[in-house]
C-alpha cells in the first residue's frame, strides 16, 4: 500500500501506539496546564465538547499524518532511506510555528518519533492515533 495507507505491522503498531500514549500522558498533564497552552487550546473543548473535539481533531490530524508520515516519509524513503524519518520532521516542525513555543520546539523530536513509528510499522495510522491522543488530551487538560 503506497504511502503507508495500510495497517502494516498492526501488532507492533498497537504496542507502539499504547506505549506512545502512556509515555506522553504524564508530560502532557503538566505541559497543557501552562498558560500559553491554555490560551491556545483552552477554548476548543468549551466550544466543541468532547465528541466535537474528537471529530475535529481526527479530521485535522488525518490530513497532517497522511501528508507527513505517509506521503512525505515514504516518498522520501525512495531517495533518502532512513534519513526520511528526520527529513519529514523538519517541515512538520515548521508547520507548528504558530503554536506554543514549547510545542514547536518539541516537534523535531515528536515528528521524528512519529516518523520512526510509521517506518517501523509501514503505516501512518499509528502516528495518527498517537497524535490524535496527544491533541485530544492536550485540549482536555488545557481547559481544566
Amino acid at each position: 500500500a503506497a504511502y503507508g495507507f495500510q495497517l502494516g505491522d498492526w501488532k507492533r503498531g498497537l504496542l507502539l501506539t499504547v506505549g506512545g500514549c502512556l509515555l506522553m500522558a504524564p508530560m502532557l498533564w503538566f505541559v497543557a496546564r501552562r498558560p500559553d497552552f491554555q490560551q491556545y487550546y483552552g477554548r476548543i473543548w468549551q466550544t466543541r465538547g468532547a465528541w466535537g473535539t474528537l471529530w475535529w481533531a481526527a479530521q485535522e490530524l488525518f490530513g497532517w499524518e497522511f501528508f507527513f508520515r505517509g506521503m512525505l516519509l515514504f516518498a522520501l524513503a525512495d531517495i533518502a532511506g532512513e534519513w526520511a524519518i528526520l527529513l519529514q520532521a523538519i517541515p512538520f516542525t515548521l508547520a507548528h510555528l504558530t503554536k506554543p513555543q514549547l510545542e514547536t520546539l518539541s516537534c523535531i523530536f515528536g515528528g521524528t518519533a512519529f516518523g520512526w513509528v510509521a517506518w517501523q510499522t509501514g503505516s501512518f495510522v499509528y502516528p495518527f492515533l498517537i497524535h490524535l491522543f496527544v491533541l485530544f488530551f492536550t485540549v482536555w487538560v488545557s481547559q481544566r
